[in-house]
């Protein structure tokens, strides 16, 4: 009951606060637990040498561990506070239009949801080769500066910034390409599940006038227009 006399602004402030705390613990254990692994019996030579499987343990052990770790501690609260949000409106819903008002509203943003699910591209694969293509893109400037005396005597500039300015540009490609599917989806949700929902709530709303009970809830209000 103290939760919900609470500012909306506070409220968002503490699940915020608890969001970072959480990414943090997530990061340290794993990082730990990566690192132990990394660094036991040589696997770490081993990876650099004699197995080329995994593409940049640098940036795996350090950026996508962060973003990993971040994006758990957001599912965790992103799913558990709108599960109770919809909890709470559908009995106070079911309250005062009854039953029926709750279904229809989970009715449609579930066949909303499938929908969408049809149609959406697939995010994961597309993020996982933008990280793929920022670890390249990275490396080559790591291996400039490792091997810049080998670079200079050979005067390999300018077969290095041909290299570099392409994986650039494939990068730079994809990031486009991401971005603008993510463009055409936000306008494909917004029409679903913004203005979609905005029907179905004027249909529940109508529901005491125009409903089977109707005429229980006109007698109420003494038949007033």
């Amino acid at each position: 009951l103290w939760l919900f006399s609470v500012p909306a602004s506070t409220v968002n402030a503490a699940l915020d606060y608890f969001n970072k705390n959480l990414t943090m613990l997530f990061r340290r254990r794993l990082t730990e637990h990566f690192n132990k692994k990394y660094l036991d019996k040589m696997i770490y030579y081993q990876i650099c040498n004699l197995d080329n499987r995994i593409k940049n343990p640098d940036q795996r052990l350090t950026q996508d561990i962060e973003k990993w770790a971040t994006s758990l501690s957001n599912l965790y609260s992103n799913f558990t506070k709108p599960l109770l949000d919809i909890i709470l409106l559908s009995r106070k819903l079911a309250e005062l239009v009854g039953w029926e008002g709750p279904t229809m509203m989970i009715a449609w943003y579930f066949i909303s949801g499938i929908f969408i699910r049809f149609i959406t591209p697939t995010f994961g694969k597309l993020v996982a080769k933008q990280q793929d293509l920022e670890g390249k893109f990275r490396s080559y400037h790591s291996d400039i500066l490792k091997h810049s005396e080998e670079i200079a005597f050979y005067n390999g500039s300018r077969w290095e910034r041909r290299k570099i300015n392409n994986s650039y540009d494939e990068l730079h490609q994809h990031i486009s390409k991401t971005m603008n599917a993510r463009f055409y989806m936000g306008i494909f949700d917004s029409m679903i599940t913004k203005y979609g929902a905005t029907l179905v709530g004027y249909t529940v709303l109508g529901l005491p006038v125009f409903g089977r009970n109707s005429e229980e809830y006109l007698s109420t209000v003494s038949d007033d227009p």
